[in-house]
Parts: C-alpha cells; sequence; structure tokens
C-alpha cells in the first residue's frame, strides 16, 4: 500500500482555516450595516403576509393589488377587511366534508377555513376599493391614500 505524504496536517490546516474565516467575519462586520438596522429595513421594505393560502401582493402608481389564490371557495365564504390604512384581513368561513359511503384509499379534497394577514407597504383606504371573485382567485383593488393637503389659512 502506498500513502502519500502531505506537506502539512490537517491541524495545521483547520487552525489556518479558523484564523482566515475569523479576519472575514471581522471585515464583512466592519462593512456590513448593524443587525438592528438591517431588521428594521427589511421589516419595513417587505410586507408581512401570515396566513394559510397563496397571496400576491403588487404596487401600481394609484393602488395596490393583492391577488389571493382561493380554490374550492365560493364569493359567499370570502370576507375581506381593512382593519386600518395598513392592514388587510381575508377570511374565508367554510370547511366542507363531503360523507360519503364507501372506503377512501386516498382524501386530498378539503375546503378549510383560512385567514390571511397582510401589513402593506402604504396606506390605502377602503373609498374605491373593489374586491372581484372570479374562478377562485380573489382580485382586491385598493386606492392608496392620498396626503392630507389641509385647508390653506391666510397669515394677516
Amino acid at each position: 500500500m502506498f500513502v502519500t505524504q502531505y506537506p502539512f496536517s490537517f491541524e495545521t490546516l483547520g487552525s489556518t482555516l479558523d484564523s482566515l474565516l475569523a479576519n472575514v467575519e471581522s471585515r464583512a462586520g466592519a462593512v456590513i450595516p448593524k443587525p438592528e438596522y438591517v431588521k428594521t429595513t427589511v421589516r419595513n421594505a417587505v410586507p408581512r403576509i401570515q396566513g394559510n393560502f397563496n397571496v400576491d401582493l403588487s404596487e401600481t402608481d394609484e393602488a395596490l393589488i393583492i391577488t389571493c389564490d382561493l380554490p374550492g371557495f365560493s364569493r359567499e365564504d370570502v370576507s375581506v377587511k381593512l382593519i386600518d390604512g395598513k392592514t388587510v384581513v381575508i377570511r374565508t368561513e367554510v370547511c366542507t366534508e363531503a360523507v360519503s359511503a364507501g372506503v377512501y384509499h386516498l382524501r386530498e379534497r378539503r375546503s378549510a377555513s383560512g385567514k390571511r394577514t397582510i401589513i402593506l407597504p402604504e396606506e390605502v383606504t377602503a373609498d374605491g376599493a373593489k374586491a372581484v371573485f372570479r374562478s377562485g382567485v380573489l382580485e382586491l383593488v385598493l386606492l392608496k391614500a392620498k396626503p392630507e393637503e389641509g385647508e390653506t389659512i391666510p397669515v394677516e
């Protein structure tokens, strides 16, 4: 059996790699912003969506558009509520489990109640909002709130 001799030991290689990675970590720490800053930036930049069905959130100059897949539900099973100017709650309120005679070998077709809470990236208003449910897809268009300009008071 032939054994190859290496000019270094694995113990030396391990300590060399450890010092290299520590050096990279310290240099990266000096360049990358503090973790609190990163968390705040990400939290404010990305809308938070929580729940159990698929949602897309897009934006135009005038509105925010939420598209939500709700297969197996009818229009009467879906409710949408604007909690405040920046939070939307979408609910499905039905649970259909058909009971039939026979033995199931596979059973995947069920609709259950669900809820989705979406924190919006901008403030919206319920005035002019439109919700359309068609073929298992809910499309919600929310107009962006315009900043209040107020009334001008003449200065004497």
